[in-house]
């Protein structure tokens, strides 16, 4: 698989070490390790060795954990569990500024110098779970090089939805603009991945799909999944059909034919294209599995 390409990123708590091997067997395309909300605090110290020595194994297999935020005073020691390679991920929760980003940078910094490694080794994700991360959210994403993508809090209840003080609804628009102002943010700030939050109802799946749909036509790359049975679903919405693989590759040929012609402009299957359509195409083509 193209390690650049991650539809679904399954998240685990960090204190469930029973179910580590399973999620790691699972066609999820990324685990996110937690240390943050769905640890309780007993278990954080627990969680901590657990996280540590998973990541201290998975050397080939890149892997996310979520942190606290910094303001609860556990970053020197959510940072402990990482381990001294570069195929980890640190995802960021509740951002509203960017100081938080530069603190959570230098302690990174800190950390990647004691274990040996080369600055920025280890990667940041941003999540945005509140109105003034959202406004914030250019500045936040360029205040640290390590910054490679970002993700929305969508879920039903969650911090978002409770800081817009709108409600839910299947078609989501309560979020229409979160969605889109992040989606657009992130790709001004050049990020490899941009993830769609959770959906909380396990045992819908149409509702699932429908979600996922809807993040996808945002321009989500990829979406967090809470359940291993979620995880199909999310690969196959985030990932092009046959239908579109063929005709975006029809579509390049044509396009390149009609370059070679002296042609900017083609007329394909009814419809013009230029050279927009070109490489919308072959951006599609970038998200097949390798």
């Amino acid at each position: 698989m193209n390690s650049e390409l991650i539809r679904s990123l399954l998240f685990v708590p960090g204190n469930r070490q029973e179910r580590f091997a399973r999620a790691a067997a699972s066609p999820a395309d990324a685990l996110a390790l937690d240390l943050e909300d769905s640890v309780p605090p007993a278990e954080r110290d627990r969680a901590r060795v657990a996280v540590a020595e998973a990541l201290a194994a998975w050397t080939d297999r890149l892997t996310f954990v979520r942190i606290r935020h910094p303001d609860d005073n556990m970053l020197d020691r959510d940072l402990s569990v990482l381990a001294a390679h570069a195929n980890q991920i640190v995802l960021m929760p509740k951002v509203a500024t960017p100081a938080e980003v530069v603190r959570v940078d230098a302690a990174l910094f800190a950390r990647e110098r004691e274990m040996g490694l080369p600055a920025d080794s280890i990667g940041l994700v941003i999540v945005i779970e509140s109105c003034a991360g959202l406004q914030a959210l250019p500045e936040i994403l360029g205040a640290a090089r390590r910054v490679v993508g970002a993700s929305l809090a969508t879920a039903e209840e969650g911090d978002l939805m409770v800081d817009l003080g709108g409600q839910w609804t299947p078609d989501g628009v309560a979020l229409h603009y979160a969605r889109g102002k992040l989606v657009s943010d992130a790709l001004a700030a050049r990020l490899r991945w941009i993830f769609d939050g959770p959906f909380m109802q396990l045992s819908d799946d149409a509702a699932l799909e429908r979600e996922a749909r809807l993040g996808r036509t945002f321009g989500f790359t990829g979406k967090v999944a809470i359940h291993p049975r979620q995880i199909e679903q999310i690969n196959t919405v985030f990932s092009p059909t046959g239908a579109q693989i063929e005709r975006a590759e029809a579509l390049i040929a044509a396009y390149r034919e009609g370059l070679a012609e002296g042609r900017g402009a083609i007329t394909f299957r009814g419809m013009m294209v230029d050279e927009a359509n070109a490489r919308l195409a072959e951006q599609l083509l970038t998200q097949r599995l390798r």
